[in-house]
């Protein structure tokens, strides 16, 4: 046990070990004061907020969210130079006759195809529906 609180911010004496969660459940110990080793017990039992992630694929959640869907292929016989998966983006009812083909992406796996898309689907030239009816207030759904 150290002789001081480990809490960065105190200057108080230790008064005892505890488990501390790092990376894993109590991988280090860590010597604390009465009065942190209670703020911490308290924290542990009742939880913490963490920081929300922002998410990783951010214009196809938002793709997703106007009516629009995805559609994962693997051509296993006839790859690519790029890769044998694709990701399709189409934009309406989840019906292939009826709905629109928006673009693809391309990759050596269906995270990289889904990347891919993303970028894609970033770009400024590859506008869906539901972004220009936003643009313009409009609503295409049926319940509005």
């Amino acid at each position: 046990m150290k002789d001081f609180c480990e809490n960065q911010y105190c200057e108080n004496p230790g008064a005892k070990v505890i488990p501390v969660s790092v990376r894993n459940p109590s991988d280090q110990r860590r010597t604390l004061c009465v009065p942190c080793e209670e703020a911490y017990t308290w924290g542990v039992q009742h939880g913490t907020k963490l920081a929300e992630a922002k998410p990783k694929l951010p214009n196809l959640s938002r793709f997703l969210k106007k009516d629009g869907f995805i559609i994962l292929t693997h051509n296993a016989g006839d790859a690519s130079e790029h890769g044998p998966f694709e990701a399709w983006a189409y934009q309406g009812p989840l019906d292939l006759q009826v709905a629109t083909p928006v673009t693809f992406g391309v990759g050596a796996s269906v995270p990289d195809a889904l990347e891919a898309l993303e970028l894609l689907l970033d770009s400024s030239h590859h506008r869906t529906i539901a972004d220009v009816d936003e643009k313009h207030g409009l609503s295409r759904r049926r319940d509005s």
